[in-house]
């Protein structure tokens, strides 16, 4: 059998991640001798990281926050996809040349139009960092006719009420709800026309998604985007089909059997 290869998860602060549940479900039922680890990174310690992913016993690496930019500018080749997000959340290593792939963003567009069939008139988005600009190109890519972005930091989250009236799709691109009860929008402004995806996704359904529910919404958490963009990233590395349906029941047992992925 040949050696079996280290593939990375590189972020910070990403103890709850899932993906080495279904990345490993993968390679097992592949019957591939490949391991899929976390490695949590601080900033000053992406380079270096990065450059490890040259080794001849490295097969590739996802990267999630905070350093997918930081990843994107290491790389010897990016994607148009990624250069266009400005950031590269899978890598692959061509030989000693590292070429980094944006997944995140088909598997965006793939859950918006699941959620959206008829299109989207106007957007909302909680949030304002690396994730939400994400969010913002895959809505540009579906021809979102608005796209409205609220954040904290500038005091534009007092607008919420205001903008929630007229939005037929509500996405929460903020850590709020993360491994914790809390929601980032009041129950009682949800409404049965509004469609609701909840980028986080532990637990799962987060609160959002169940309120949503609740008011007869179409909801989603944020499980389905995490499996879209593994198993492409998975193709990416092996050249082959990915095992989708194992890496989906992986994904539900990893939380709890209700990822709704």
């Amino acid at each position: 059998m040949a050696a079996g290869l280290t593939f990375r998860l590189l972020g910070h602060g990403i103890a709850y991640s899932a993906s080495p549940a279904m990345m490993n479900a993968a390679f097992s039922a592949l019957e591939l001798p490949h391991d899929y680890l976390l490695t949590d990174v601080s900033g000053a310690d992406v380079a270096a990281t990065v450059a490890g992913l040259r080794a001849a016993d490295a097969g590739g690496a996802n990267v999630t926050v905070p350093h997918k930019a930081a990843v994107a500018a290491l790389m010897d080749e990016i994607s148009d996809v990624a250069r266009e997000a400005d950031a590269v959340n899978t890598v692959v290593r061509d030989g000693d040349r590292l070429v980094g792939h944006n997944t995140d963003m088909p598997a965006t567009v793939e859950a918006i139009e699941r959620l959206c069939p008829d299109g989207v008139r106007h957007a909302l988005v909680l949030g304002a960092g690396g994730v939400s600009r994400a969010v913002q190109l895959a809505l540009a890519r579906i021809g979102a006719g608005a796209v409205s972005v609220l954040r904290r930091s500038d005091g534009s989250m007092s607008r919420l009420v205001v903008e929630m009236a007229s939005a037929d799709l509500l996405i929460n691109a903020t850590p709020v709800g993360t491994g914790s009860d809390e929601s980032p929008v009041p129950a009682e402004l949800l409404r049965p026309e509004l469609a609701v995806l909840d980028l986080v996704y532990r637990p799962s359904p987060t609160r959002l998604v169940r309120e949503a529910r609740t008011a007869g919404a179409r909801a989603e958490a944020g499980a389905g985007i995490l499996l879209g963009q593994a198993w492409r990233s998975l193709e990416l590395w092996l050249d082959r089909p990915a095992p989708v349906e194992v890496m989906r029941a992986a994904l539900d047992a990893e939380l709890g059997g209700s990822s709704d992925a």
